[in-house]
């Protein structure tokens, strides 16, 4: 069983199955109370969407969704601790078995639903109960101030949390089975001018997972911890545990208990309670006979729940010094319908001229406000420049292509700019400027499958699958297309270039079939920016299949054609040659087909 201590100092990152957007939220909001740079959130396993908007602080934040444990990048994985396991109760069990095997080393879990089948939670018992700390089932979670929130512990708001002081680390332990009262526990601890240093909410089914001797013993062993404060309720025997263990000396911190259920006394029999195990079966299962025992081993258990509130106030605590938190400013959050970020910082001006001079600011200065644009981090000055070269190649390629044409003849059928230029940028797909992603998701997968390039081709060919970024109509082996040839230079700077390797690999296959099946410029774009973003600025091969799956690398090809189309449109109305028609000698005729008499 790990230690409060090691809780403390280890990992806190949390996966969570399934979805409960308050308690998610409620987390982040402990986070940022408890003063962490980052959410604790690692991601959320939910196979019906990418991301999540949720807030740290006051600044919105997606967190990312992911459709099986297994899915999670290696780089995220790495941080994952704690299960918050908010699946049904009839999906409790296999979805906890599935993490625990995924992250063998993982600390623990809560599990949140109620009405797991008693068969599931002993065999969970079996498997984890002696190794991994699990809260539940049933129940609200555990808290370790300042650094763990793990469930709906201590409040789903921020102004709960807030006046729990959560985010400041004390030296009461709370312990339940109750989760509402958990909850109740931790704020009249605040109110009695005490802080915690953990609680757990052990859960109200039957079987939980992390026994009540478990939890006591975790509160004896932590330094931190000066007293423990206890609410059980009529039946079970958990308080019998509490006796047992400071009858054989083995928890000496003082305990200071509730127990309620004296009311049950007014009933002709015994009344089955909230929880599963609030039933008394015997007599020494009833809240005054359980209240007496503890009583008898020296522990303090009030007559009424007022006198249980005052003695709180007689606990020893630790000093502490609560950190500032503004709740209020939480709750007064945006609530915006879309998920976005801040693409251009206006905060502040760039200087373009100084001392009447212009101000020279770089040779790839729009490429680089592009790609920061783009990808949402700070780039490569080699991943700029190659991306300048790249506007500059794919300005334009004639007036002869789709997109060209389209914007022409919208032109000249007197529309404006941005009716011509929509026109001209919907033919863009996968037979004209839309194929560089297309081309990036076949290098990726090549390399990545570790196959040959010869291996490689013929499994694409039997699936009858064309190869984005390899063939042309004008160029072919000896006459290569020029654009090719001058971004393949940028290969000259990188230390590696599997991708731009294995583009070649494939072409050498390809133009032993057809001469014309070289590598063309969509897919030596595709190579090459994939080989710099890996090099020069890190990529994983997890966010590069991101960066595919946004169509990122076909922006590539959108953004400075553009320009070209915009240049097309200006010719035209220039020219202003009217509207265009295709000569009557060019129009195929439909032959006539004659019935049968």
């Amino acid at each position: 069983m790990n230690t409060i201590e090691q809780i403390r100092k280890g990992k806190s990152g949390i996966l969570v199955s399934g979805n409960h957007e308050k308690i998610v939220q409620s987390i982040l909001d402990f986070d940022f109370l408890s003063g962490k740079e980052e959410p604790s959130i690692v991601g959320i396993i939910s196979g019906n969407k990418k991301a999540q908007k949720f807030f740290f602080g006051t600044r919105e934040i997606l967190l990312p969704c992911y459709k099986n444990f297994e899915a999670v990048p290696k780089s995220s994985a790495e941080k994952v601790s704690w299960l918050l396991n908010l699946q049904s109760g009839r999906r409790v069990f296999d979805s906890t078995i599935a993490f625990f095997a995924a992250y063998p080393l993982a600390l623990g879990a809560h599990l949140f639903a109620e009405n797991v089948p008693e068969s599931h939670a002993t065999e969970l018992i079996r498997r984890f109960g002696a190794d991994k700390l699990i809260a539940g089932p049933s129940g609200v979670g555990l808290v370790v101030s300042g650094s763990l929130k793990l469930g709906a512990i201590g409040g789903t708001d921020a102004v709960q949390l807030s006046a729990s002081h959560l985010g400041t680390p004390g030296s009461i332990a709370v312990v339940s089975t109750s989760g509402g009262m958990t909850n109740e526990l931790i704020r009249a601890v605040a109110m009695a001018g005490k802080r915690l240093s953990f609680s757990i909410s052990i859960g109200g089914d039957r079987f939980p997972v992390t026994s009540l001797t478990d939890v006591l013993m975790l509160a004896e062993n932590d330094e931190e911890t000066s007293a423990i404060v206890y609410f059980g309720e009529l039946g079970g025997t958990d308080e019998y545990e509490i006796v047992e263990l400071i009858t054989a000396k083995k928890l000496t911190k003082p305990v200071l208990a509730y127990i309620a259920g004296i009311i049950d006394e007014a009933f002709d029999e015994h009344m089955q309670f909230g929880h599963a195990k609030a039933l008394v079966a015997r007599t020494d299962e009833s809240a005054r006979a359980k209240r007496d025992a503890l009583r008898a081993v020296g522990v303090v258990a009030p007559e009424t729940f007022p006198q249980f509130l005052d003695e709180m106030k007689t606990l020893p605590q630790n000093g502490f010094q609560d950190t500032i938190f503004d709740a209020i400013a939480l709750l007064e959050r945006s609530k915006s319908i879309l998920s976005t970020r801040s693409i251009l910082d206006l905060d502040s001006a760039p200087v373009f001229i100084q001392d009447g001079a212009i101000v020279r600011r770089g040779d790839s200065t729009f490429a680089t406000a592009a790609l920061r644009a783009l990808l949402g981090r700070e780039i490569s000055d080699v991943a700029a420049a190659y991306v300048e070269a790249v506007f500059e190649l794919l300005i334009d390629h004639g007036g002869n292509v789709s997109g060209a044409v389209n914007t022409m003849i919208t032109a000249r059928a007197g529309r404006d700019m941005v009716s011509s230029l929509a026109s001209g940028l919907l033919t863009i797909g996968p037979r004209f400027g839309g194929a560089i992603n297309e081309a990036a998701r076949t290098w990726l997968s090549g390399v990545l499958s570790g196959v040959s390039a010869a291996t490689f081709v013929e499994a694409a060919a039997k699936e009858g699958m064309v190869l984005s970024g390899i063939g042309h109509r004008k160029y072919r082996v000896g006459i290569p297309d020029p654009r090719v040839e001058a971004l393949a230079q940028f290969t000259i700077l990188l230390k590696r270039h599997s991708y731009y390797d294995f583009a070649r690999a494939v072409e050498a296959v390809t133009t032993t079939k057809n001469g014309k099946l070289i590598l063309n410029v969509d897919g030596v774009v595709a190579s090459v920016l994939l080989d710099i973003l890996v090099e020069e600025d890190h990529f994983s091969a997890e966010e590069l299949q991101e960066l595919l799956e946004v169509e990122f690398f076909n922006a590539l090809f959108v953004i400075p054609r553009t320009v070209g189309f915009i240049a097309h449109f200006m010719e035209q109305k220039r020219n202003d040659e009217g509207l265009f028609r295709l000569p009557d000698e060019l129009l195929f005729v439909r032959p006539s087909i004659k019935k049968k008499k």
